[in-house]
This record gives C-alpha cells, structure tokens and sequence, in this order.
C-alpha cells in the first residue's frame, strides 16, 4: 500500500528513464505556457488599464492601490520567467530541468500572488473566487511531482486562514470556518486533479517511450535481418541474394558499358581435405579482400563457396583490366591462385549473357591451370604447406612453454589483406578476431577500447593505419610503444617488417611482450 502510494505521489526518485521523460514533457508544454504567459500579461494589462480609467484614479484608496501593484507586479514576474526560460532553452543543456524549476518557481509565486489578492478582497467583502481560479489554474498547468503539489496547495490554505483575521469582513461578519473549509475542500480537490493529471502525462510518456524503442528495436532487427539475407556471414561481401538483385536493376537506358569478372579460387576443396576448413577460410577472406580493395564493396559477390562475380557498370575496359591484374599479384603474393574470365561489352548489354561469356572464359582459363599444375605438382605443394603448418605448430608449442610468460601475443599480419597467422595468441584476442570477421586492425581496436587505457588509444589507432605504419617501418627505429592496461600491466609492442618470410613482401611481425618479465 504504501509503495503505491509513494508511486501515486512521484515520491519513488527511482523511475526510470525519468530524465528522458521530462525532457519529452518540457517539448510539450513549451509552447502552452508561453501562450498562458501570454494570456496573464495580456488580462493583467487590461485589468491595470481598467483600475487607472475609474475615477480618482489608481491611488484614490489603499485597496486600489494594492491591486494596482499586484497587476503590475504578476507582470513584471511574468516577463522575466518568459525571459528566462526562452534563455535556458537557446543556452544550456539539458535545458528542461532548468527550464521546470523556473516554471515551478513561478507556480508558488502564483499561488500566493492569489493569496495575496484574495485577501484585499476580503477587505471589499468579496469571498475566495481568486484564490479558487488560481488553485485549479495551477491544478491543471503544474509539471511538479504530486508530492510537492500537495505541500503547496496545502501551504496556501494554511497561509490564506493564518493571515486570514488581519483581513476582516467590511460588515464584521465572520467567515472563518467557511473560508476554512472551502479553501481546504477546494485545495483538496485540486491536489487530487494535479495528482491524476501528472500521473496520466507520466504514464503517457513512458508509453511513447517503450513504443519508440520497441519500433527502434524491430527497425535495427530488420537492418540486421537484411544484411544478413544480403551479406555472405564468412567474407562479409555481397552474397548471392544481393547478386540476383544487382542482375535485376544493373542494366539502365543510360548505361553506356557492362563488364563482368568472373573468378574462381583455386584447390579450395584440397585445402580443405589437407590443412583444414580454416586454412580454406583464411584463403577466401583474404581473396574477398583483395577484390573489395581493387574493385569496391558494391560490385563484388561471393555467389558459390569458391566463385566471385565483380559487376562494373560504366567503367572503363583498360580500368577493369588493370584491376583485375592488381588483383592477380595480389591474390599471388599472398600465396594462393585464382582463374578469372573477362567480359567487357559497349553493345548488346544483356547483362545475362555478359555473365555468361565471362563464366566461359574463367572456365577455360581454370582447365588451363590445373593441366600446367598437374595433380603429382599440386599435392606436392600441399603436402609441402601441410609440413609447414605442422612445424609451425610444433615452434608455437616451444614458444608457449618457454617464452609465453614474457610475450603476450605474437602475429605475422599482412598489411595489404589485414589478416593474420597465429604464433602465441590469448584466448580474449581470439574472440575479438572472430566478432571482426578476422580483420586484425579491427580485433586489435577492440582490444586497445575494451582492454587499454584511454589515453593510450590512440597509439593503436596510430598503427592500424597502415599506411601511417609503413612509412614508420621504413624509418630506422623499429615502431613500437609502451603502454598500460585497464588491469595496471605494463606491455610494449613493436612491429617489425619480414621481406621475405614466405615470398610476401606485405608481411610484418607483431610482439606484444610483457614490461614486468624477463627473459
């Protein structure tokens, strides 16, 4: 009972998302409380131009002269609240919790400003319709918690009946008790509307509220959803859901050239069978990235496990060509092999037959591989990767046992494919390498915004910049930095650039070693 009496009277400091609440109110009843403070100016004019034309004029009596000074002063305080709140809206942030302590302000100043009239018009004989009109106007209008409403409202009717006596009826009559209860009943009441009122405009609020996140949720869902449905989960390009798509609306009047590349990546399946699905996974990453670096996010499509569609619209043949030969010693340097088909076209733009054409030539070019590879070549060379793997295993496992106190974390990265091999790698990095799809530069900002102090971020940063870094590489010093963890250890981490570890020029070596060991 006494928690949903609490709830009742705002008294629970607890709501939730109370500031984005009276942030969404102050929207609302800006624009009402300037058109009532318009509306007092505007009467108090009129009643102050109506007290000065009687005869004898404002001053003829003490009475007059007192509601005279009463008009002009609820308008005085008027502008300057206007003043005020326009000022705090233009100025400050989170300007509503200014903006309502001034108009809260001003609701006391108006409660007893009617106090205050009502009482000189006890001394006329006149009985309490000011003080009523301004207790259901401010009924109505508060924006304050019920509780405070309740303590004002039952402040005024113990103030009005205090200094009621001093202001006696003309004729000597005697209405204490009347005015007592009256100003008490109709406080009351008022205190019950303002109640009803405030909770009502909560409750409202927090209903807007829940229904904008619930739709920001669904519409952030559906995002996901359709990315998803439009993007291949291993490489993060195009899949073939957004290749059927593009198929469909490429071709426009105004197209002036169609080109497709057509590719196809070579002993997937024997990567597979010898060195494990992830080996096969690193390849068509590190392929997928090439292509998105030559040809762009829009144009290329994983469209089978092993085949890539690039679709060029208006874009130049010797562009094309060039590209797709970046790609090739790209694809080389990494130390995989691709067999690609070329079709370029300015007329009969059927973008079918263009895919056609280009499948045909990748195709031929595809036979021509594997009749120079031939099967003894090819799995000598995978035996020979294979071994590789194997030794690498077996130098990680000597490096664990000997050296994995002092380093803590040790990764051969290609620059131009932003991919790893792992030597010494902790579990933590790990799972930031697969949320990033296996892109180092991102896992490795993961790490430094999660892990690392702040003011060392941007070190980090410095080096995932890859072209910032190789202009260090090429320095005399070798890039490195000290930095700290979140947990208070210290590490450093220097890079170091390998040219020919594996044929691969791109190739730099990572070491992240502990400031606190010793070798």
């Amino acid at each position: 009972m006494w928690m949903k009496l609490k709830c009742l009277l705002g008294i629970d400091a607890g709501l939730r998302d109370f500031d984005e609440i009276e942030c969404s109110l102050h929207r609302d009843v800006v624009n009402r409380n300037f058109f009532f403070h318009l509306f007092i100016i505007i009467y108090e004019l009129v009643m102050l131009v109506s007290i000065s034309l009687r005869p004898g004029g404002p001053f003829l009596k003490p009475r007059r002269t007192a509601y005279f000074l009463m008009y002009l002063i609820l308008i005085l305080v008027t502008l300057c609240v206007m003043a005020g709140q326009a000022w705090v809206d233009r100025k400050k942030e989170n300007s509503h919790r200014y903006y309502f302590w001034i108009e809260h302000a001003y609701l006391v100043f108006f409660s007893f400003w009617g106090i205050a009239v009502t009482l000189n018009d006890q001394l006329g004989g006149n009985g309490l319709t000011v003080y009523n009109y301004v207790i259901l106007i401010l009924a109505i209008l508060s924006m304050m918690k019920p509780w405070k409403t309740a303590l004002l409202f039952l402040a005024d009717v113990l103030v009005f009946n205090l200094l009621l006596p001093y202001f006696p009826d003309p004729a000597g009559l005697n209405h204490t008790y009347n005015n007592l209860m009256n100003s008490l009943f109709l406080s009351l009441v008022a205190i019950g509307i303002a109640t009803s009122l405030y909770n009502s405009r909560i409750q409202s609020k927090k209903d807007e509220i829940t229904i904008r996140r619930q739709y920001q949720q669904i519409e952030a869902a559906n995002k996901i959803l359709s990315k998803e449905a439009l993007t291949d989960a291993l490489t993060g390009i195009q899949n073939r859901n957004s290749y059927k798509k593009a198929i469909r609306t490429l071709t426009q009047p105004d197209t002036l050239s169609l080109a497709c590349v057509y590719i196809d990546v070579n002993g997937l399946h024997e990567i597979n069978n010898h060195l494990g699905h992830k080996a096969g996974d690193v390849m068509l990453k590190t392929v997928a990235a090439i292509l998105l670096k030559n040809f762009g996010r829009e144009s290329v499509f994983r469209i089978g496990e092993d085949e890539f569609v690039v679709l060029c619209r208006d874009v130049l043949h010797q562009t094309v060509t060039e590209n797709l030969e970046d790609v090739r010693q790209a694809v080389e340097r990494a130390g995989y092999s691709i067999s690609v088909g070329l079709e370029w076209r300015e007329e009969g733009l059927d973008i079918n037959e263009i895919i056609q054409a280009a499948e045909t030539d990748m195709q031929m070019h595809k036979e021509e591989y594997y009749s120079a590879q031939g099967g003894e070549r090819q799995q000598r060379s995978l035996d020979s990767q294979m071994e590789r793997v194997i030794t690498e295993k077996r130098d990680a496992e000597r490096f664990l046992r000997v050296l994995a106190p002092v380093f803590k974390g040790v990764y051969f990265v290609n620059l131009e494919t932003d991919t790893l091999r792992r030597i010494f790698i902790p579990s933590y990095f790990e799972k930031m390498l697969e949320e990033s799809r296996d892109s180092f530069s991102k896992a490795l900002l993961m790490y430094a915004n999660r892990m690392v102090e702040p003011e060392y971020v941007r070190l980090f940063e410095q080096f995932c910049d890859y072209g910032n870094l190789e202009m260090m590489l090429d320095g005399d010093e070798i890039p490195g930095f000290i930095y700290q963890k979140r947990d208070g250890s210290r590490l450093k981490l220097r890079v170091l650039r390998c040219n020919s570890y594996f044929s691969s020029s791109q190739e730099t070596l990572w070491i992240f070693s502990d400031m606190e060991e010793s070798y």
